[in-house]
């Protein structure tokens, strides 16, 4: 039986000015209602291309957190928004899915199941980018987290609209590894029917966190071994291996050639047979 051993490679891409890869890591998810009822359901309009069921659950997606940016030193950050959907013309909407004038959104963060220690942090920077709050966080294992915050700017002139688009937020990831991230959905407005809000809550939603480059599962079937983990967007991901350190040549086994978001893959060596064996990932930019 092989005994897997393995050897992790980063290689940096500078990015610099409009480059392509830098812009495609900024993704919005939309928050909305099912429909304009009253007690409607709150959901995410497009929640399906991000979450853990996102392309059947075979290769889902994921939001790839990155290393070496100097406001978060030591930790993985994403700048991923999550917005509130504009229900006026105001705001450049009606939007389908809008939700109702008046309701007011906020998300909270229920759950976080990630490598031991780790913990998913969210973080507000001032105007001009400078400095940092850290508004909360939520350590792995853990369930039942009560922290939000808006994702609705509370515009009330000309309309009552649940509007937001609030950047200069951050999620930031302590240990590099894979996170799924539980949330939901609650409309805190008093406009609604009663004095209450005017949607009901959304199921919780889970998205996967991919905090740096990391193997994050491995499986042996039958002589075969493979191994999963989250890629970033505009990076090309190479499977190598070799019997021996320090390897005088890496074997390659098979590729992923990156697309233009970050999600998760398996690639396999169909021939570990070998007594020891060593694995690494290489990334390299497109």
């Amino acid at each position: 039986m092989t005994k897997p051993g393995f050897q992790r490679e980063w290689l940096a891409l500078l990015c610099t000015g409009l480059a392509t890869a830098c812009l495609g890591q900024h993704i919005h998810i939309a928050a909305g209602a099912e429909s304009g009822a009253s007690g409607s359901r709150l959901f995410f309009s497009n929640g399906f291309l991000y979450d853990v069921d996102s392309y059947g659950g075979i290769t889902p997606a994921c939001i790839y957190m990155e290393e070496g940016d100097p406001l978060y030193p030591g930790m993985y950050q994403t700048s991923a928004s999550f917005i509130a959907l504009p229900s006026s013309p105001w705001t450049g909407g009606p939007t389908p899915f809008a939700a109702e004038p008046g309701s007011y959104i906020e998300m909270i963060i229920r759950s976080v199941a990630g490598p031991a220690g780790g913990e998913i942090a969210f973080w507000e920077e001032n105007e001009e980018a400078t400095q940092t709050t850290r508004r909360f966080g939520l350590r792995s294992g853990e369930q039942g987290g009560t922290n939000r915050f808006n994702l609705s700017e509370g515009v009330t002139f000309p309309e009552y609209d649940p509007f937001g688009h609030i950047h200069g937020r951050r999620f930031t990831a302590n240990k590099s590894g894979l996170y799924t991230v539980g949330v939901q959905l609650i409309d805190t407005s008093t406009l609604g029917p009663g004095g209450g809000p005017f949607h009901s809550p959304s199921l919780t939603n889970y998205f996967y966190f991919q905090a740096g480059l990391e193997i994050s599962q491995v499986k042996m079937t039958n002589g075969s071994f493979g191994v999963r983990f989250g890629s970033r967007g505009f990076r090309n991901y190479f499977l190598e291996a070799t019997d021996a350190l320090p390897a005088v040549k890496w074997e390659p086994l098979g590729a992923i050639i990156g697309a233009a978001h970050s999600d998760l893959h398996w690639l396999e060596d169909a021939r570990a047979t070998n007594d020891m064996r060593f694995y690494r990932i290489r990334e390299v930019p497109q």
